[in-house]
């Protein structure tokens, strides 16, 4: 992981070369990277050893309503057909979250890095050694589209330190337990505030901005859509929410459809990128780019997640993901929070 700074610092050289751009280049190396989580299945043969339904006219990826565009995730659709009743049963609410600087920094805001609201009378977050955490981020729940299960107000806030796993306990999840060693907060924090009426104070310094996947001095203020999503490609419970292996639905429908003219691969490839969960959200499901943490029937939801982009850097081009049980959620707990992320 700790070869995560090096990218980061090389990155943000780039970035700022080509800082017209709009952060491209960043968009066309996380498109190229997420060839890393695909489905794999071996092809199917025929009786003269060739490979079955690679060639032909493919009909299955119409013009949308006779406009001339067409639905990108068509064939991906066709393929998981058997399933799409499964699909539609695993959607979960989300807010997606757009991000964007802030003229000023706001204490309550809705946003990444910044300074953080806190109030007298409760102790700062802090690691074991006594250094102060950083923020992360912080959600203004009463400003937001009402999320089913969430607080309708207060302040929900995130908090990581500024070493080699950003606050996460990645090494002690190797060991044993692996979500209860990721909801060991002594290197995060997530704290909620059920009223920010009294006055903020100063918070403490946090880390310094190399110590950390952002620039906590350059706040970015959140803005949220309301969608639903269904369960996603890296997730440990897509087989049994599905009720079998989406590779071998994608493999299904080029027997039964020998005139498409993807191959086994670039099938896949549009299976993986339908079912891709990436980007910023609070609720929905996860996106991981190496692996779930968690076992297959772990209650654990996905609370919030951080991916990288052109000005927050996971090491490699990761995510970031905190998760909790609907039931610590819906008494508004958040000491059990589990916090992971993973990069390529």
């Amino acid at each position: 992981m700790n070869t995560g700074k090096a990218v980061l610092l090389s990155s943000a050289i780039v970035l700022a070369l080509l800082g017209a751009a709009g952060g491209g280049l960043y968009l066309l190396d996380r498109k190229m990277k997420n060839t890393h989580y695909r489905l794999q299945f071996n092809p199917t043969t025929d009786k003269s050893g060739n490979k079955t339904a690679d060639k032909g006219a493919d009909a299955s990826e119409p013009d949308a309503e006779g406009c001339g565009l067409k639905d990108e995730h068509a064939l991906a659709k066709a393929a998981l057909a058997p399933a799409a009743l499964a699909l539609e049963r695993s959607q979960r609410p989300l807010l997606r979250i757009a991000l964007a600087p802030m003229a000023r920094d706001e204490t309550r805001a809705s946003k990444v890095g910044g300074r953080a609201y806190w109030a007298a009378g409760r102790e700062y977050p802090r690691d074991p050694q006594g250094r102060p955490l950083s923020l992360l981020a912080q959600i203004d729940l009463a400003a937001v589209p009402k999320m089913p299960g969430y607080p309708e107000r207060g302040l929900l806030q995130f908090f990581i330190h500024g070493d080699d796993y950003y606050g996460a306990a990645l090494d002690a999840a190797d060991r044993g337990d692996r979500m209860q060693a990721l909801a060991q907060q002594k290197g995060f924090r997530v704290v909620y505030w059920a009223d920010t009426s009294a006055p903020a104070v100063a918070p403490p310094a946090g880390a310094a901005v190399e110590q950390l996947p952002f620039d906590p001095a350059k706040p970015r203020r959140m803005t949220f859509s309301t969608d639903y999503e269904s369960i996603g490609i890296a997730d440990v419970g897509l087989n049994d929410a599905l009720g079998g292996d989406p590779a071998e639905l994608a493999a299904q429908y080029l027997r039964e459809h020998p005139q498409a003219t993807d191959s086994y691969e670039e099938l896949t490839d549009k299976v993986s990128e339908y079912l891709d969960r990436s980007g910023h959200k609070l609720g929905g499901h996860p996106q991981f780019t190496q692996s779930d943490p968690r076992e297959p029937g772990d209650r654990r939801v996905l609370l919030f997640q951080l991916d990288s982009d052109d000005q927050m850097m996971w090491g490699d081009s990761g995510i970031a993901n905190f998760f909790i049980d609907p039931d610590d959620l819906a008494r508004a707990d958040f000491s059990r929070v589990s916090y992971h992320w993973d990069c390529y």
